[in-house]
């Protein structure tokens, strides 16, 4: 059984990929929004906050003898507690993520970390628009003031409760689900009069591709807080070679105690 760490669009990616391969694999989520998105993708979803007390003993249960990844990238917990129970259990564990490519000729500005972006927006003028999601914005209010901001967001009630306890009005949000075009991003920008962007280097799943070509229609700087820097065992760009990766490390593998041979 393949334990499918999932929520994000490229895990429900995976998850067709595996059901239309016939794979035998449950998927993990978080939240209940990855929940209703997970279910329709896979007959087998589990809503789990996992830890180290209770990570091998689900893995146990339910037989689970190989490990996909396909979190955010920037959900670090969780990946590095993944490959270290999988070590533990000996259990292969495989990072799913797609990889980004960036023009040279955009209006970057890479940063590593929350901190340092607030660093380098404090020494900017005019609205900020922050496509970073719902969690971080608090911390952005109160590095750099509440004012400055406009936030897009899921559009869920937690969400909402969040931003105003922060300090952010309705003028500030954007509750709205994505995927976004790149015009899309021009028109939330410009309604915003947002004279720079943050974002996540989320990768294409996360349309980054589009925001920066957005930015760069309007000519504002788009600051983008790189990947966590995880040394992850394996990892595949795709899935086909995810497929190539399962058909020659996990076929092989499970194949003896499935007694039958499964083609990806």
């Amino acid at each position: 059984m393949i334990l499918l760490l999932g929520g994000t669009s490229e895990s429900l990616a995976v998850a067709d990929y595996l059901r239309m391969h016939n794979a035998l694999f449950t998927v993990s989520v978080v939240s209940d929004y990855g929940a209703k998105l997970a279910q329709q993708h896979s007959k087998k979803v589990n809503q789990i906050i996992f830890s180290e007390e209770n990570f091998s003993a689900f893995c146990r249960n339910n037989k689970i003898d190989f490990i996909v990844d396909a979190t955010h990238p920037f959900a670090r917990i969780i990946s590095k507690l993944a490959i270290d129970e999988a070590q533990k259990l000996n259990i292969p564990y495989l990072r799913f993520e797609r990889q980004n490519e960036y023009s040279k000729n955009t209006m970057l500005k890479m940063v590593d970390s929350l901190a340092d972006a607030c660093r380098y927006l404090q020494n900017t003028d005019g609205k900020i628009y922050l496509s970073t999601g719902s969690k971080t914005a608090p911390q952005y209010a109160d590095e750099l003031g509440v004012k400055r901001l406009h936030v897009r967001v899921l559009p869920t009630l937690k969400v909402m409760e969040n931003l105003t306890n922060a300090g952010f009005i309705a003028s500030q949000i954007d509750a709205i689900q994505g995927p976004f075009t790149t015009a899309m991003n021009i028109e939330l920008f410009k309604h915003a009069d947002a004279q720079i962007v943050v974002t996540k280097e989320s990768g294409r799943q996360g349309r980054i591709q589009e925001k920066i070509a957005a930015c760069e229609q309007l000519g504002i700087p788009c600051v983008i807080i790189r990947r966590p820097q995880i040394k992850y065992p394996h990892v595949v760009a795709d899935l086909k070679e995810l497929g190539k990766y399962l058909e020659e490390n996990y076929e092989r593998q499970s194949n003896a105690s499935r007694g039958r041979a499964g083609k990806f």
